[in-house]
């Protein structure tokens, strides 16, 4: 009952964030904002789907919230060089990637509904973290406010490696794939 209570809560999140951004976009149509309008349907969509899990980390669920509201608050550029532009496309492009690999196995709080391995999680196991990061990273450089928006960037990367350490104790097989897949968040570093 519960569970079903926070996956109602969370598709409400999320379509509620793609109402938002979409009604964003349309007054402030850039790239970016439209990105954000789409990225934040799939969510809603993907989460309406999930699969149900076999095991929940409770206090990583407060990381995932803090994790999907904190971009809310950053200020979003009116217009974005084209090298920023593509360096956020990038990122946004891993993101992408990494959901379609996750599938019905999305969720925002450390869950087991199974170990991903293929797509973007063949070659590190935070993917769609690092996308963020990449996404979040362009964003500073040409935001209206960079002190506040890079201050949001420290706080999410932060958020970020806490929500990667915590899903990596709560599935089974873990120590299985992290022999396999070195790398949690950017290769050959971390």
């Amino acid at each position: 009952m519960i569970e079903h209570m926070k996956d109602r809560l969370g598709l409400a999140f999320f379509t509620f964030a793609a109402v938002v951004s979409a009604l964003a976009a349309w007054e402030q149509p850039t790239i970016l904002a439209w990105l954000a309008a789409v990225h934040n349907a799939i969510l809603a969509a993907l989460y309406a789907r999930r699969k149900p899990a076999t095991s929940y980390d409770q206090r990583g669920l407060y990381l995932g919230i803090l994790a999907a509201v904190l971009p809310l608050a950053a200020p979003y550029p009116a217009e974005i060089s084209m090298p920023a532009l593509i360096i956020g496309l990038l990122g946004y492009g891993l993101v992408l990637w990494s959901l379609l690999a996750l599938g019905r196995s999305f969720g925002i709080a450390p869950a087991d509904r199974g170990l991903i391995t293929q797509g973007p999680y063949r070659y590190i196991r935070h993917p769609m973290y690092l996308g963020e990061l990449i996404l979040r990273t362009a964003l500073v450089v040409t935001s209206p406010q960079p002190l506040l928006a890079g201050a949001l960037l420290v706080a999410l990367v932060i958020i970020q490696i806490a929500r990667a350490l915590r899903e990596e104790r709560i599935i089974d097989t873990y120590s299985t794939y992290s022999s396999r897949v070195r790398y949690r968040l950017i290769p050959g570093v971390w």
